[in-house]
């Protein structure tokens, strides 16, 4: 960490999100600085005199040009320190769109749904057949049982009872 940035003052450390309670200071805070670099150089390495390189994901470097087409490297080229993060063999990086976006997506879905659903349910055709009406019930015109009622079961389990 830039001494500078600690021995600022405690108004540009409480507005850059550093809380100071004597002596002691939160740590893993990102500070304006780091924001202006496109990519993250640590300023106190503690790898020696090993080169301090950008953490640059092997992802993002172009296709073609390279001594060693899958890892996207030049023979010799200084690995990084964190290589097994940063190389081709790490998970992929994906894009995720902010909730703005998602909202104005997930409000096209349901807009696109209810059209369609407003759409066929103002188009459909009528039944081209009547439906049939029987007035004394289905099991009656099919020559069936006739419907029991509730006194004619009670009625039925009494008798099978005293037999």
């Amino acid at each position: 960490m830039n001494r500078a940035l600690i021995q600022s003052s405690s108004k540009g450390a409480a507005m850059m999100g550093v809380w100071r309670r004597e002596g002691v200071r939160a740590t893993g805070v990102r500070f304006a600085s780091q924001y202006k670099q496109k990519y993250y150089v640590d300023p106190e390495p503690q790898i020696g005199d090993y080169p301090n390189l950008p953490q640059k994901f092997a992802e993002d470097r172009p296709q073609r040009g390279w001594w060693d087409r899958q890892m996207r490297r030049n023979f010799g080229e200084p690995i990084a320190e964190q290589d097994e993060i940063l190389n081709m063999w790490a998970p992929s990086r994906y894009w995720s769109p902010g909730w703005k976006q998602v909202s104005k997506m997930w409000a096209g879905v349901i807009v696109t749904i209810g059209s369609a659903y407003y759409l066929i349910s103002q188009t459909r055709s009528e039944r081209p057949y009547l439906r049939a009406y029987y007035p004394n019930g289905l099991k009656d015109e099919l020559g069936g049982v006739p419907t029991r009622t509730m006194a004619s079961a009670i009625e039925e389990a009494e008798t099978a009872g005293s037999k």
